[in-house]
């Protein structure tokens, strides 16, 4: 995993260190395509002493430092207790992350807690302020059972080992032969649960 610096970041005033960590909290930009240097000149421009977040990500899984382990911008009460991790896209329209996106997201939350530890919570920006960000088509569980997991997994079986928030999408897919296993199995990892995750919910099942 490789960490940019933002591009002649500015920072106005000496950031203050976080003294205790106890969440990482997920954000969306709102907005289709902005990038990481137009969501610091929004932030600026606002009064802000440099860009609100700690780490920024990219569509691309390009991963930036913001303000760091320093105290952040991004979440109303829990900003000298909190790292906030923000997302490009608008995930209230956009209904999938892009993979690279993604993989970097679950990379930079798995970078901050071993380099803190701890018991660190992990949610959206709706479960600590009244918000729908980071938007409906975050792939928020996704994400966080991604990181607790510690790895990439095969799923074989439509079972207690195949996290919850994929089971019934795969059990349609299998229902509806798009899913087809073998004597070893249905042979499926995250990214194939995404994916008909996402298939699923298209198809306005559910």
């Amino acid at each position: 995993m490789t960490i940019h610096n933002i591009p002649n970041q500015v920072i106005k005033e000496k950031l203050a260190p976080l003294k205790k960590v106890e969440a990482i909290i997920l954000h969306h930009m709102a907005h289709d395509t902005a990038d990481v240097k137009t969501v610091e000149s929004w932030h600026i421009n606002q009064g802000y002493n440099a860009i609100g977040y700690n780490f920024w990500v990219g569509f691309d899984g390009s991963i930036y430092v913001g303000r760091g382990f320093n105290g952040g911008a991004h979440t109303l009460g829990y900003n000298d207790k909190s790292i906030g991790i923000g997302f490009q896209g608008d995930y209230s329209k956009q209904r999938e992350m892009p993979d690279k996106q993604f993989n970097a997201g679950v990379d930079v939350i798995r970078y901050v807690m071993d380099r803190l530890g701890g018991n660190i919570k992990i949610g959206g920006h709706k479960d600590f302020n009244a918000t729908a960000c980071p938007g409906g088509h975050f792939p928020l569980s996704e994400m966080k059972s991604l990181v607790k997991r510690g790895g990439e997994m095969i799923y074989n079986y439509i079972d207690e080992n195949m996290p919850e928030w994929a089971r019934e999408a795969v059990q349609w897919a299998v229902d509806n032969g798009i899913v087809k296993g073998d004597e070893n199995g249905l042979n499926l990892d995250d990214r194939d649960l995404r994916y008909l995750v996402f298939l699923y919910r298209s198809k306005g099942v559910r």
